[in-house]
């Protein structure tokens, strides 16, 4: 009954935040730290037209664009049913919204060449148990992306409802590359490449507002420049292989 419990509250939780958070429209400064996660992606690996592509959790649907010039099939999973209808309606690509959650994936096993989990690890109380099953839904040689705050700091505050301690922004983990990598080793993966992403510190000089328009592998290099200088990137990003 405590797992029911926890499950709908769960689920409550993001269906609320798609009400009353705008996933498509994000303030000027955090859409560009989006585009250029998702350039990072999709410089890691390009899928291709007859690949299958899933995401667990694809919010405002920012991986539409790049799978779009390929014409990958893509399947956007998220709680928020609203979400996935805009994703839809803007979609020129084959799209197959699902209203699912990343506990209870609604797909066979190797379904997907690539999955996608951008800023989502973070999220999960049980992470193991989503890679897990994750792990089972895609073909042999198939690619996993994740990317999650790099070492965040977790705090808490008091929940005004249940006035229990409730985490920012509901992260429960905090990660460096180690435990990243220990983790999609866990659930049988093999990490096969690592890196850094959108330092702090140009973050709040503006740089990635102002440099908008820099082609990607120029904004990469200043970008990696400062993280060995500054180990300050607001994002690890993960690609791991099902062997």
């Amino acid at each position: 009954m405590k797992n029911s419990q926890e499950n709908f509250h769960h689920i409550k939780h993001y269906q609320f935040d798609g009400e009353y958070y705008d996933f498509f429209n994000p303030d000027k400064f955090m859409r560009q730290e989006i585009r250029r996660r998702y350039q990072e992606f999709f410089h890691l690996f390009q899928p291709e037209k007859q690949h299958n592509v899933l995401e667990i959790g694809s919010g405002g649907g920012f991986a539409l664009p790049e799978l779009q010039k390929v014409q990958s099939r893509f399947f956007p999973l998220d709680i928020p049913a609203g979400n996935l209808k805009k994703i839809r309606d803007r979609s020129q690509s084959p799209t197959f919204p699902c209203c699912a959650d990343a506990y209870q994936l609604p797909f066979r096993e190797q379904s997907f060449d690539l999955i996608i989990m951008a800023e989502v690890v973070e999220h999960l109380q049980k992470p193991e148990q989503v890679l897990r099953e994750v792990f089972a839904l895609l073909k042999k040689g198939g690619k996993l992306l994740i990317s999650v705050p790099y070492k965040e700091k977790i705090s808490f505050q008091i929940c005004v409802h249940c006035h229990r301690p409730t985490p920012t922004h509901s992260h429960f983990h905090s990660f460096d590359q180690a435990s990243l990598t220990d983790l999609t080793r866990t659930a049988g993966f093999k990490p096969h490449k690592i890196s850094k992403n959108c330092n702090k510190v140009l973050n709040r000089l503006h740089f990635n507002l102002l440099a908008k328009n820099l082609s990607f592998p120029l904004w990469k290099i200043i970008d990696s420049i400062f993280n060995r200088v500054i180990d300050k990137p607001i994002s690890l990003i993960l690609l791991s292989t099902k062997p």
